[in-house]
């Protein structure tokens, strides 16, 4: 026959056994994820996937618009060379004059 108090201690026993197993699992889980390399690791593989998604994003914006930004390249290579562009007119116009005058 058993004694019910030695019982009651053996289960309490018990159970504060798995409850300090438990409560020393979650304290490695602790110092793992609290480690500074675990943080450095979980920073940069958000960072990468942030500059995925943008750059997906990125992707996406200029494939929908391409003919904008055609033209707005254009526009730019035009004011970039409107000097040029410019002395070119020029001395197509003095030549003419020129040829006229010669006659």
């Amino acid at each position: 026959m058993s004694d019910p108090e030695r019982d009651a201690i053996v289960d309490r026993d018990q159970l504060r056994k798995a409850l300090r197993q438990s409560l020393m699992a979650d304290v490695e889980q602790a110092r793992h994820d609290l480690h500074p390399r675990t943080i450095a690791n979980r920073w940069t593989s958000k960072q990468k996937a942030r500059l995925s998604n943008a750059g997906a994003s990125a992707r996406q914006n200029i494939a929908k618009n391409a003919p904008l930004i055609g033209i707005g390249a254009v526009a730019v290579l035009l004011f970039a060379a409107r000097k040029p562009i410019s002395n070119w007119i020029h001395r197509l116009r003095d030549r003419r004059t020129n040829e006229k005058g010669d006659e």
